[in-house]
């Protein structure tokens, strides 16, 4: 796990978003949108921008931290 501020988190959202990925904020949620036509049967499928894809959220913690999973360090590089 990567453990990041929310300055971190603003960093990984400028990096990771592509055409066919995204992050963006969701209240105080970090969601990560990632298109794949499979998202239409996922149960953590979601429609975004014309186009299924599968999305994961990432709560702050009581800290103050979002703790991004490992998978997800190689837009830091």
């Amino acid at each position: 796990m990567l453990n990041l501020t929310l300055e971190g988190v603003e960093v990984f959202m400028r990096r990771y978003n592509t055409s066919n990925q995204e992050s963006y904020w969701d209240n105080y949620d970090l969601v990560i949108w990632k298109k794949d036509k499979n998202g239409f049967t996922s149960i953590k499928g979601l429609f975004r921008k014309d186009n299924w894809g599968v999305s994961e959220k990432i709560s702050v913690d009581q800290n103050g931290m979002w703790r991004l999973p490992k998978k997800y360090v190689r837009h830091f590089k």
